[in-house]
């Protein structure tokens, strides 16, 4: 089931964006597919409360849940997720996006209320000044809008007094070979609108890792499944509009607009040699450091709530929520292959796992789980707690709460960048764009851009 509203008022950037979201609905998987939406527990408000506290909550259900900027496939992972009597509201500016979003979720029988219409006018309208959400979700969004201080300022008015907000914004440093491969192919006026542009910057590009070691690197690092897809190349190489706000920006803008960072997700391991950054969020400095050198390349997928949140109390008499079947009977996600500490574990303890957060996740306990997780060796289940499966509550009734909180390793060490001889780069870099009708000045310019990335 399924609302539509419309609405759209916007400047000429806020356009771009929507009409590249309209041309690519992102992550434009097929109609039919049936993403695995068990991998997506990291935006569950549920998993959310046992790994924040579900002292953030004031156990009041039916609870609210807002995505902003939602694209086709969250609103049907999010539905999965909630509890069947949470409101979920989803936000975004493409129609063909929400479109391609109520489709997937037609079927499942819990209602979603969709609005098209610029972010920030519906956080401010008259229609929302009272309303308050106890989750909301702008994952991969506020660096895509140009006015995003005021989104967030605007999002933390709507968020409830002890509501958490989960956000995913680029990390700048790491991105930066991506922004000027961006704004190359901007002046060589390639768009993400014509089908033939993106074959040609695609083409490009490939040709350009043939002569450069440090670009054959970071593509390979990236996957082919990004570059071969259209959608996925447009987004992340074409984008029109994308800020370039740093780290410790982020940071200050959260704190401006009333907002504290309470976790952050490690994705691919690269902050090891901090205390488990769910449990212990780490400063702007700490990021800061490892970025300009390489060791944090990830984006900031992160955790916020009020800078005058409660601190935690007493949750013993919390009320259990119901475990729906559909839970129940999923099997385990894959961030459990993804790691060496974790991928050779047993089916049977990988199972165990995840039902036992399933059931910590709904405020409950179970016994079996603890058991599972007092049995590994400690690099198993460093790595379990910092990927989310294990909770705080869980490893305090393990008794192994301290030892999870402490870094993995003492240090980590920089990734090597191979070296790429310039004249070699410009040349391939002249010979690829050649067929190219543009000026000559544009594709100089271009050519510096690509350089620069180089370096």
């Amino acid at each position: 089931m399924a609302t539509f509203q419309t609405h759209l008022t916007h400047d000429s950037n806020t356009e771009s964006v929507r009409l590249m979201y309209e041309r690519h609905p992102y992550p434009h998987y097929p109609l039919l597919a049936k993403p695995r939406w068990q991998d997506g527990f990291l935006g569950s408000s549920l998993w959310a409360d046992a790994v924040m506290g579900d002292h953030m909550r004031d156990f009041q259900r039916p609870a609210k849940f807002l995505s902003i900027g939602c694209g086709e496939i969250l609103p049907y992972i999010i539905r999965q997720w909630e509890p069947s009597a949470t409101r979920v509201t989803c936000v975004d500016l493409s129609q063909r996006s929400l479109r391609r979003a109520a489709f997937r979720t037609a079927l499942l029988g819990r209602k979603i209320d969709y609005h098209r219409i610029d972010i920030n006018e519906f956080l401010t309208s008259d229609a929302n000044k009272n309303n308050t959400y106890s989750h909301i979700e702008a994952y991969g969004v506020l660096h895509h809008i140009p006015a995003h201080r005021a989104t967030l300022l605007a999002a933390r008015e709507r968020l409830a007094t002890n509501g958490i907000m989960r956000i995913m914004v680029y990390n700048s440093h790491s991105r930066d070979w991506i922004w000027q491969i961006n704004r190359a192919f901007h002046d060589l006026q390639l768009s993400f609108y014509r089908d033939d542009d993106v074959r040609q910057a695609r083409k490009i590009l490939l040709g350009m890792a043939e002569v450069s070691p440090a670009l054959a690197q970071r593509l390979e690092f990236m996957g082919r499944e990004s570059l071969n897809h259209d959608t996925r190349f447009a987004d992340t190489f074409m984008h029109p509009w994308e800020c370039r706000t740093d780290i410790n920006q982020w940071y200050a803008m959260f704190r401006e607009c009333g907002l504290k960072p309470v976790a952050l997700y490690d994705r691919y391991a690269e902050l090891d040699d901090l205390p488990n950054p769910l449990w212990r969020c780490p400063t702007a400095e700490e990021l800061t450091e490892r970025a300009r050198d390489r060791r944090f390349e990830n984006n900031l997928e992160i955790w916020l709530t009020h800078l005058t949140a409660k601190p935690p109390r007493d949750t013993a008499t919390a009320p259990q929520i119901p475990i729906p079947a559909r839970l129940r009977l999923t099997m385990p996600p894959t961030q459990f292959k993804r790691f060496s500490e974790t991928e050779s574990l047993s089916f049977g303890v990988k199972l165990g796992l995840w039902q036992g957060l399933l059931r910590y996740a709904h405020r409950r306990t179970d016994p079996t789980a603890i058991r599972i997780i007092k049995g590994l060796d400690q690099s198993a289940s460093g790595r379990l707690a910092r990927i989310g499966i294990i909770t705080p509550r869980m490893a305090e009734d393990a008794g192994l709460y301290e030892r999870l909180l402490k870094p993995m390793h003492a240090a980590m060490t920089p990734p090597t960048v191979p070296d790429s001889d310039a004249a070699l780069v410009a040349a391939k870099f002249d010979e690829l764009t050649a067929p190219i009708p543009v000026a000559a000045s544009k594709k100089s310019l271009a050519r510096l851009r690509w350089l620069k990335m180089e370096r």
